[in-house]
């Protein structure tokens, strides 16, 4: 008796649904997954960009001032020649100098350091960014509840949960199919077969693990949703406090401030080549016109650094 078969074994043709959604579940998560790490490049760019922005318009601001003194220190040292002021004017407004060319180099490494941070993150050999003054960014409408992190918790709570009926489903008898055919040299003729079979498994213990164990995890997703959506408001609400603050500084400068600093810089070249005020308060007019540039900087930069964070908010 010579028998020739073929046989088949098949899950529980439900299996085979479960199986699909978790796939396409999972495929989903990596896709948030993918979106989170996607928007957090998008941010950081920003952020270094802005960072680039900044120091290069502070560097441009320690220049104008060190050429400010350059100029200075050189009508400081006629003036001393030609008997016209004393010698402690004249090494004071060299030693402001040389204090602000200082200033204006440990700027410029800034420069670089910011230029290669953002270099690292766009990952290309060579680029240049225009010499443009730091612009206050516009603030985008954003939705918490359709936050990129929310979804990506969303996402793996349909995960879990599918992967807790995949388990469910693997409890179900597996299906064999078997067609056979054979051959008798003594009945002369071909004898044909098949048989069905359902394969039950002995020990259940280990699925049942595995389903309480998928369960609790998606317990654990859903507590970890709450608590991200509970950070996630509190960060927002800090951010628009920090917004807030600064937004202050910046109407002082763009109403007052702006005004007053080129106001204070005009009058004091002014009375000064007229001899009304003497070097020290000179120097102490423009020390303070340049405080508040630096000031308005300051608070500019870190409005556009916090508009960033909130335009790309993820923890």
């Amino acid at each position: 008796l010579k028998v020739f078969g073929v046989s088949q074994d098949f899950k529980f043709p439900t299996v085979y649904f479960a199986n699909k959604k978790v796939n396409k579940a999972k495929l989903s998560l990596e896709q948030s997954n993918y979106n989170i790490k996607l928007e957090v490049l998008k941010r950081d760019i920003h952020l270094a960009y802005n960072n680039l922005n900044y120091v290069k318009n502070k560097a441009k601001t320690f220049r104008y001032l060190d050429s400010l003194y350059e100029n200075f220190v050189s009508a400081s040292t006629r003036r001393f020649e030609l008997g016209e002021t004393n010698y402690l004017e004249m090494i004071s407004a060299k030693s402001k100098q040389k204090q602000l060319e200082t200033v204006y180099k440990q700027a410029l490494e800034e420069v670089v350091l910011a230029k290669e941070q953002l270099q690292k993150l766009v990952q290309i050999d060579t680029f240049s960014i225009p010499n443009t003054g730091l612009e206050k960014l516009e603030l985008k409408e954003i939705s918490l509840e359709s936050n990129i992190g929310v979804s990506y918790y969303e996402n793996s709570k349909c995960y879990f949960e599918a992967l807790n009926q995949q388990e469910k489903q693997n409890l179900l008898p597996d299906l064999s199919v078997e067609y056979f055919q054979g051959t008798n040299s003594t009945l002369n003729t071909n004898i044909k077969g098949y048989q069905l079979g359902i394969k039950i498994p002995l020990f259940f213990s280990g699925n049942a693990s595995k389903i309480k164990a998928s369960k609790i995890t998606q317990m654990i997703t859903e507590a970890e949703e709450e608590d991200y959506i509970i950070r996630l408001k509190a960060e927002y609400q800090m951010l628009l406090a920090k917004l807030r603050q600064h937004q202050e500084a910046i109407n002082y400068y763009e109403t007052q401030g702006k005004t007053l600093s080129e106001e204070i810089i005009k009058t004091a070249e002014r009375t000064f080549k007229e001899g009304e005020i003497d070097f020290f308060q000179y120097i102490q007019s423009t020390e303070t016109a340049t405080d508040i540039e630096l000031t308005y900087l300051d608070n500019l930069f870190t409005y556009n650094q916090t508009i960033i964070k909130i335009n790309y908010l993820i923890l």
